[in-house]
């Protein structure tokens, strides 16, 4: 019904279609605001789903970024194993160039030949063993500073959902 469809009486509309007007408009009212509120439950239930997918998948990111610090401190004992390792063998080369020094001229040219030689080649492969061990750390840490920027960029996205969730803003459905 509408305003124009009131029935006119002799002082003005009558009592009865003012009240069915009025009886009508409030049920409309009331359904649309029943609608709204079920809209506002069904994205509140979405907005909930979201965010506790994402706590999920930043609690993996947690766990990943645990395990990926524990590989870096795994290959922080390595490398300061290797540079044990080359202690070691420097020292080693050292006792061989002395105990070949002992020995007779003609012998002595051809152990230092042979010291020199394979301290070279051990020296190489440390260096290749270096190369290495940088080239895995540089990874190492790419793939940390990565999940810093996924799990920034989630946190971003949690708190974007929280902002946008209706929870907080109810003040548009009074």
């Amino acid at each position: 019904m509408r305003l124009e469809e009131l029935k006119k009486g002799l002082w003005g509309y009558k009592k009865e279609g003012v009240f069915q007007y009025i009886t009508e408009l409030e049920e409309t009212c009331s359904r649309k605001l029943q609608d709204r509120e079920a809209q506002a439950e069904r994205a509140e239930q979405q907005a909930g789903e979201r965010i506790r997918a994402l706590e999920q998948e930043n609690g993996a990111l947690k766990e990943e970024l645990a395990a990926l610090r524990g590989r870096q401190d795994r290959i922080s004992a390595a490398i300061l194993d290797a540079r044990a390792s080359a202690e070691a063998m420097k020292a080693e080369s050292r006792a061989q160039e002395e105990a070949a020094r002992a020995e007779t001229q003609a012998r002595e040219a051809a152990a230092r030949e042979t010291i020199r030689r394979t301290l070279e080649a051990e020296l190489a492969e440390l260096d290749r063993y270096r190369e290495k061990v940088a080239a895995l750390r540089e990874s190492v840490h790419r793939t940390l500073e990565e999940l810093q920027r996924r799990t920034e960029a989630l946190e971003r996205q949690a708190e974007a959902l929280d902002e946008a969730s209706p929870a907080g803003n109810l003040t548009l459905f009074q």
